[in-house]
């Protein structure tokens, strides 16, 4: 049985709170291959101000490059669209293969109100990383609410989040600060390049 990980998301920008949770996850579920995958459009929400959908893609394989088991994968920017993650979901399903799908805190605690979210507990484990200490009763009653709801026993990953919020490097970007503490060199380095985000308030 072939097992897979995904971690889909805007990534706008990858941050070091990103990677940590690709590690972490690595270290608790024996996937095969984790595939990370920058959304074209999100459903919910409009287009990030300030990028492009390539670049986005540029900076993930950057930011989690030389991570053993990680593959960037263009698929949702390649089809133009916007992104429905059940529809990914169906992509990747296959007969002899388990999906494992990466949350952070935002997208575990809304996931029942994503389209065809039925389907999406029916062809993936979900795998919650917390990426703050704030929410920790709130993450436990969602967890007891999918098990009655989906049937589903979601995984809790049990490692201290990293908090890095894209707003703060926003705010850092606009006011000239070093990025350091919040993305990975190479990140950085196209951030840099590429005049990212300096005008953006969120």
């Amino acid at each position: 049985m072939e097992k897979i990980g995904l971690y889909g998301g805007t990534f706008a920008p990858p941050h070091l709170g990103h990677v940590h949770a690709a590690r972490a996850f690595l270290r608790a579920i024996p996937v095969d291959r984790l595939l990370v995958m920058p959304t074209f459009q999100p459903p919910h929400k409009a287009k990030a101000a300030g990028d492009t959908p390539e670049v986005r893609l540029e900076m993930c394989r950057a930011a989690f490059a030389g991570i053993p088991g990680v593959e960037v994968s263009d698929y949702e920017i390649t089809k133009a669209d916007v992104s429905y993650t059940v529809q990914t979901l169906r992509h990747l399903t296959a007969e002899n293969r388990e999906i494992y799908m990466l949350c952070g805190t935002d997208m575990f605690l809304t996931l029942e109100k994503w389209y065809q979210a039925e389907e999406i507990f029916r062809l993936a484990k979900i795998v919650c990383m917390s990426r703050t200490t704030e929410k920790e009763q709130e993450i436990a009653e969602t967890h007891a609410r999918y098990l009655r709801k989906f049937g589903q026993d979601c995984i809790l990953l049990k490692e201290d989040p990293l908090e890095v919020s894209s707003t703060r490097i926003r705010e850092a970007i606009r006011k000239g600060q070093s990025l350091a503490a919040y993305v990975p060199a190479e990140v950085e380095a196209i951030l840099r390049r590429d005049g990212l985000y300096k005008g953006t308030e969120s």
